[in-house]
C-alpha cells in the first residue's frame, strides 16, 4: 500500500521531531532576543568620561590633564591614580602614578602602540572613576569584530555583512552554522531510519507487504523531507516574531532564507540514505555521513577565508544555500535550488540501485 512506510515513519518519529523543532526554534529565535543587549555593549565605543580627560602628544611625551565632576576647580587634597592598558576595557590595568595635581606627563612608547589611560580619584579611601583617554581614536568595536578572522569565517564571503544590522547578526549567529546543527541530526536520523530495519531484521516483513524497494526508500525520503519543510517554516516564522518583539522590522526574508535551505537538507537526507544502504550498519554509515558534512562545512568556511582555497567552496552544498543574498539583497537564485534538488535525486536514485541488489536479512 502506497504511503504505508511514510505513515509509519512519521508516526514513529513525531515525538522526536517535535522535541528537536522546539530546541532549534528556541536557539534560533533566542539570538534575536540577544541583539539589543549585544549592540548596547558593542556600541559603547566612546571612552567613559572622555570629556573630562584631555590628552596631548608632544614628541616623546604624553600630556594628560583632567577635571572632576565637570568643574575646573580641583581640590588639592584629592589624590588621583592614573592607570593604563592597551585594551579599551582595561582587563589588566597598570598603575602609572598617584598625584594630587590635575595633570601629569607620561613617557611615550616608541612602538606607538595604542594606549588607554584611566583617571581615578581617591577620596576618603573610596575610588571614583573620573574618565578615560586614548593615544588614538577608539576603534568601532563592531567594525573591529567584523575584521577578525573568526567572524569572517562565518560571513560566507560577504564583506558588506555587519553585525550592527539585525540581518547580519542573524546571518552570523544562526544561518552560518545551521547546517551543522540541523544537518548532523538529520544525517543520523536518515541513516537510522534505514539501517534499523536492516539490523532488526524487519525489511523482509516490510517489503512483503506490497511495498517495492524503490517505494520503501522514496517514502522514507519523503517523510524526512516533510519534517524538514515543517521545521523550517516554524523556525522562520519564530525568528520573524522574535525580531518583531525586540522592535526590529520582521522581514519575510528570514522565512525565505530558511525555506531555501530545504533542498540542501534533502541532499543530506539522500546522501545519508545512500551510505545507509551501502554499509547497512548504523555506526559506519553515521560516521561517514557526519564526516561528509563536517568536511564540506570546513571547506566552505575556509574557502571564503583563505584566498588560495577560494575555488573550493563552490564544490560544497553550503555554497548553493545563499541565505545572505536573501537577507541582504532580497534575491533568490532558483538555479541553486534546482541544482541541489538534482543532486538529492541523483543520490536517491543511486541508493535505489544499490538497494535493489542488496540482500535482505530474514
Amino acid at each position: 500500500m502506497k504511503g504505508k512506510i511514510m505513515s509509519m515513519e512519521l508516526r514513529k518519529g513525531w515525538k522526536g521531531f517535535i522535541i528537536f523543532i522546539i530546541v532549534v526554534t528556541l536557539i534560533a529565535a533566542g539570538y534575536a532576543q540577544l541583539y539589543p543587549s549585544v549592540m548596547d555593549d558593542m556600541e559603547e565605543n566612546e571612552l567613559v568620561g572622555a570629556e573630562l580627560v584631555n590628552i596631548e602628544i608632544d614628541g616623546d611625551e604624553i600630556h594628560l590633564s583632567w577635571r572632576r565632576d565637570g568643574s575646573d576647580e580641583m581640590n588639592g587634597s584629592v589624590e588621583y591614580l592614573i592607570v593604563e592598558d592597551t585594551n579599551q576595557y582595561m582587563p589588566n590595568p597598570r598603575r602609572i602614578i598617584e598625584t594630587t595635581d590635575n595633570h601629569t606627563i607620561i613617557e611615550r612608547n616608541k612602538d606607538e602602540e595604542v594606549r588607554y589611560f584611566g583617571v581615578i580619584a581617591l577620596i576618603d579611601e573610596t575610588r571614583t572613576h573620573i574618565g578615560m583617554a586614548s593615544t588614538e581614536e577608539p576603534v568601532d568595536p563592531i567594525e573591529e569584530l567584523m575584521d577578525t578572522p573568526f567572524v569572517r569565517l562565518f560571513s560566507a564571503g560577504r564583506e558588506d555583512l555587519s553585525m550592527a544590522d539585525m540581518e547580519g547578526f542573524i546571518s552570523i549567529e544562526v544561518y552560518s552554522w545551521w547546517i551543522l546543527l540541523v544537518g548532523v541530526y538529520l544525517a543520523y536520523l536518515s541513516v537510522k531510519s534505514v539501517t534499523t530495519d536492516f539490523e532488526e531484521d524487519r525489511l523482509d516483513i516490510l517489503l512483503s507487504s506490497s511495498v517495492s524497494r524503490k517505494g520503501y526508500l522514496l517514502e522514507k525520503f519523503s517523510a524526512l523531507s516533510l519534517f524538514v519543510i515543517f521545521m523550517h517554516v516554524i523556525v522562520g516564522l519564530m525568528i520573524m516574531l522574535s525580531v518583531y518583539s525586540v522592535g526590529e522590522t520582521p522581514s519575510i526574508s528570514y522565512l525565505i532564507a530558511m525555506l531555501i535551505a530545504v533542498p540542501m537538507f534533502m541532499v543530506i537526507i539522500a546522501v545519508s540514505m545512500f551510505f545507509a544502504v551501502l554499509f547497512k550498519r548504523s555506526r559506519t554509515a553515521v560516521g561517514v555521513s557526519f564526516g561528509v558534512i563536517l568536511v564540506q562545512f570546513g571547506l566552505f568556511a575556509t574557502g571564503h577565508l583563505v584566498e588560495s582555497l577560494e575555488p573550493v567552496h563552490t564544490f560544497t552544498i553550503s555554497h548553493y544555500w545563499d541565505y545572505n543574498s536573501v537577507l541582504l539583497d532580497g534575491v533568490v537564485y532558483p538555479w541553486h535550488l534546482v541544482l541541489l534538488t538534482a543532486i538529492a535525486i541523483i543520490f536517491l536514485v543511486a541508493s535505489m540501485k544499490i538497494f535493489q541488489k542488496s540482500d535482505v536479512p530474514s
